[in-house]
C-alpha cells in the first residue's frame, strides 16, 4: 500500500501529482527515470479504474497508485508511471532492464493478469510524407472542372460558405500561427506532445499549438531517441492541412481554403519523426469537450477531427472506444487513409470514422494511396498534380510563410473533414453518423482515366477506382451540402372569419369576430425549429398593417366587402425559408341585405417533400357548391405575377360561388 504523509491543509492536485509519481518510481524501479523520458512506452488499463476527471481527487489517485504497485509487483515489472491516460489508462515507460524482443510478452503476460483489462504498446504515429514531389500549382481540388476529381467546392459556395460557429480539430504538428493566410481562423488550441525531445519545444504538454519545426538533422538520426528516423527537414504538415480547410478566401492573396469561415482548432501531436497514439487519443478526447487527466477542459469543442496520420497496425479496442465516446459527444472524425499503397491504415481502419483515400487530378487512383474495403471514399491528394497550399521557407524553426505543392491522403482527408464543417453550418443537428452519412451517399462516380482497374491487393500503382475497393466514390462538397441543406419548412397558412372553416353558411364578420390568421401548423425539418414567422397582406381592404411576426395573428373584420389574401413565410433555424398564401372574401354589411359575411377561403399549403421553386396559391373548384373552405396542398408560394394571377381566378371563382348562393338563398 501506498502511505502519503502529507498536511491535508497543504495538499492540491499538481502537487500530489508529483509526488505520487516520486513514490511510484522509488516503489517499483530500481533506475528511476523522470516522466518525460523518451524511452518506449506501453498503455494498460485496470479493469477497476474509475475514469479521471481534469482535477482527480487525491483519494482516487491513491488507489489507483495502490492497484498499479499490485499488477507491476505481481508481474514483476520494470516500469515507470508516466501519467494517467484518457478512458481511465495509464501510460507507463519501460525501464532499463527490459530487452526489446521481451516486451510484447510482457504485454502479454499483463493483459493476462486478472486485474488488468489490457496491456498496448503505445506505438509511433506518423504523419503522411510527401509521396511525390508535385508540379501542378492551382486548386484544381476545389473546383468542379468538367472529366476532373474536383470535389466541386466552388459550387457549394453558392448553397453555404461556413460558419465561424463551427470548430475543425487539425490533430497534427501545430500550426504557425503567423501566417497571414490563417489570420483570424485559428482558435489557441493545445499542445499534446508529452515526449520532450520529439516536441521539440523544450517542454512537453502545455497550451502552445505553434509548430516550432520538426526537422531531422543528420546527428539526430546517429541518436537512439531517432535511430531510423529520416534526415529531413520541416514539414509544416499541420498548418498546410489547416490552409487546406480554412485558408482565407475571396482574400486577394494566398489560396483559398474549402471553408470561408470555420476555425480551426490547432492540436500537436506529431514532432520530431512524429508522435504516439496515447497522445494522439488523449488529443481526440479534448478536442470534442471530453475530460482528458491534468489538462483543462476545451471551451472550443470541435465539430470534426481531422486526423492527416496513422501508423500500419489495425484499430485496437482502445482507439475504437475513444472513436466512440468522440462520436457520442457529437464529434465527427476523419482519417487519412495512408499512403503506403496498401490496406488502410489506423484510426483510418477504426469503425465510423471517415477513411479518406487520394485521386489524382483525372481521377485516378493516386499511385501511393491505400485502397480496400477500409476506403470510405477518395478525395482530391495529388501525383503528377499536386495541391497547393499553405508552408514556410524555414528549413528548420519557423521563417517567412510560402506557398508550397504536396501530394497524399493527408491532404485528402482535410477536403472531407471541411466538407462536413459546411455541413454543420447549414445544419448544426446532424449527428456525426448523419454527416457521415450524408457525405457517402453524395459521392460522384469514380472516372475511368487508365486503361487499368484497381484491385484490393495490387499495391501502389496508378488505375480506375471502383467501389469495391475506393469507396463509394469521389467527394462532391456540392451534393453533399445540398443534402444537408435538405427538406424546406413548410408554410401552412389558413384564414377565417367568425370560426368559419368548411361551413355552407355564411356568418357575420363583426369587430367581434374578427378574421384569424393562423400559421402554427407550419412544420420544419427534423433537428430544425422555426426561426421566424412573417405575416403580410398581399390584397383586399387593409386589415393588417406592415408584418406580423407571430404564428397565429388576430385581426379587425373589413369593413366592406372585399377580397382579402395573405401571404406567410417560414423561415428555419438554418435560414431555409418557404412561403405560402390564403385567401378570403367578405362581403359588406347590407350588401345584398346581408351583414359582413365570410363566403369563403382558400390556402395554398405545402408538402412535407422536398421543393424547388415557388408555386402559385391553388386554383379553386369551378362547380357549383356552398361557400367554404377550399384548400389545396403544394410545394409553397411566393408572390409573383403568376401566383397573384392564380389568386385572381381564384377569387373570380368565390364571387360565382356567392352569386349562386344569394340567387338560391332569394328563391328559397
Amino acid at each position: 500500500m501506498l502511505i502519503f504523509p502529507l498536511h491535508k491543509s497543504n495538499l492540491t492536485v499538481p502537487r500530489f501529482l508529483g509526488i505520487f509519481m516520486f513514490c511510484l518510481a522509488w516503489l517499483l524501479l530500481s533506475n528511476p527515470a523522470y516522466a518525460q523520458s523518451d524511452s518506449p512506452q506501453f498503455i494498460l488499463k485496470l479493469k477497476n479504474s474509475v475514469e479521471l476527471s481534469s482535477s482527480p481527487t487525491v483519494r482516487r489517485l491513491e488507489k489507483e497508485g495502490e492497484f498499479l504497485s499490485g499488477v507491476l509487483t505481481r508481474n514483476n515489472l520494470d516500469a515507470t508511471w508516466l501519467r494517467a491516460g484518457s478512458v481511465g489508462t495509464h501510460v507507463l515507460r519501460w525501464g532499463s532492464s527490459v530487452r526489446f524482443s521481451d516486451k510484447q510478452a510482457l504485454l502479454n503476460r499483463l493483459a493476462s493478469d486478472p486485474e488488468v483489462e489490457f496491456a498496448i504498446e503505445d506505438r509511433p504515429m506518423r504523419a503522411f510524407a510527401t509521396p511525390n514531389d508535385p508540379t501542378f500549382a492551382n486548386q484544381w481540388a476545389l473546383r468542379s472542372t468538367v472529366n476532373t476529381a474536383g470535389a466541386k467546392f466552388d459550387q457549394a459556395w453558392d448553397v453555404i460558405r461556413g460558419s465561424a460557429d463551427v470548430v475543425v480539430a487539425v490533430l497534427d504538428t501545430g500550426v504557425v500561427f503567423e501566417t497571414p493566410d490563417l489570420m483570424g481562423r485559428l482558435l489557441s488550441g493545445y499542445d499534446f506532445i508529452s515526449s520532450v525531445s520529439t516536441a521539440n519545444d523544450g517542454n512537453g504538454r502545455d497550451s502552445d499549438a505553434s509548430d516550432p519545426g520538426n526537422w531531422i538533422s543528420s546527428a539526430d538520426a546517429q541518436t537512439a531517441t531517432f535511430s531510423g528516423c529520416s534526415v529531413k527537414n520541416s514539414s509544416w504538415h499541420g498548418t498546410f492541412v489547416a490552409g487546406q480547410i480554412a485558408a482565407n478566401t475571396n482574400s486577394d492573396s494566398d489560396v483559398a481554403g474549402a471553408d470561408w469561415n470555420v476555425k480551426v482548432l490547432p492540436v500537436r501531436v506529431l514532432g520530431k519523426c512524429g508522435g504516439l497514439l496515447s497522445d494522439v487519443l488523449d488529443a481526440m478526447l479534448w478536442s470534442a469537450g471530453l475530460d482528458v487527466p491534468g489538462i483543462p477542459r476545451n471551451n472550443n469543442p470541435a465539430d470534426v477531427i481531422n486526423l492527416s496520420l496513422g501508423s500500419s497496425t489495425t484499430c485496437s479496442g482502445f482507439e475504437q472506444t475513444v472513436v466512440n465516446r468522440v462520436n457520442s459527444a457529437g464529434t465527427l472524425v476523419v482519417a487519412a487513409a495512408g499512403n503506403s499503397g496498401g490496406a488502410v491504415d489506423s484510426p483510418a481502419n477504426c469503425a465510423s470514422v471517415l477513411s479518406v483515400g487520394a485521386l489524382d487530378r483525372d481521377g485516378s487512383r493516386a499511385s501511393y494511396s491505400a485502397i480496400g474495403t477500409g476506403v470510405s471514399l477518395m478525395a482530391p491528394g495529388g501525383f503528377s498534380n499536386g495541391l497547393v497550399g499553405l508552408g514556410n521557407s524555414g528549413t528548420t524553426t519557423p521563417t517567412s510563410a510560402s506557398l508550397v505543392n504536396k501530394t497524399g491522403t493527408s491532404f485528402s482527408s482535410p477536403l472531407v473533414a471541411a466538407t462536413a464543417g459546411l455541413m454543420r453550418a447549414i445544419n448544426p443537428a446532424l449527428t456525426p453518423a448523419q454527416l457521415s452519412s450524408q457525405i457517402l451517399s453524395t459521392t460522384s462516380a469514380f472516372l475511368t482515366p487508365r486503361s487499368s482497374t484497381c484491385t484490393a491487393n495490387q499495391g501502389s500503382g496508378a488505375c480506375n477506382c471502383t467501389s469495391a475497393v475506393c469507396g463509394t466514390g469521389m467527394l462532391n462538397a456540392f451534393a453533399a451540402v445540398t443534402a444537408a441543406k435538405g427538406t424546406r419548412p413548410v408554410a401552412n397558412a389558413s384564414v377565417s372569419a367568425n370560426g368559419l372553416i368548411s361551413s355552407g353558411f355564411q356568418e357575420n364578420a363583426t369587430g367581434l369576430n374578427p378574421v384569424r390568421l393562423r400559421g402554427s401548423a407550419s412544420s420544419v425539418a427534423a433537428g430544425r425549429s422555426v426561426a421566424s414567422y412573417s405575416w403580410s397582406q398581399v390584397s383586399g381592404e387593409q386589415v393588417l398593417v406592415g408584418t406580423s411576426t407571430t404564428a397565429d395573428v388576430d385581426l379587425p373584420a373589413a369593413g366592406s366587402t372585399s377580397d382579402l389574401v395573405f401571404q406567410l413565410t417560414v423561415t428555419d433555424s438554418v435560414g431555409e425559408s418557404h412561403s405560402s398564401y390564403t385567401a378570403i372574401r367578405v362581403l359588406a354589411s347590407g350588401a345584398n341585405g346581408s351583414s359582413p359575411t365570410s363566403v369563403a377561403s382558400v390556402s395554398s399549403g405545402g408538402t412535407t417533400g422536398g421543393t424547388s421553386g415557388g408555386s402559385s396559391p391553388p386554383a379553386s373548384d369551378n362547380g357549383a357548391g356552398s361557400a367554404g373552405s377550399v384548400s389545396a396542398g403544394g410545394g409553397g408560394g411566393s408572390n409573383t405575377l403568376p401566383g397573384l394571377l392564380g389568386l385572381s381566378l381564384l377569387l373570380i371563382a368565390f364571387r360565382r360561388n356567392s352569386v349562386a348562393l344569394r340567387k338560391m338563398t332569394k328563391q328559397a
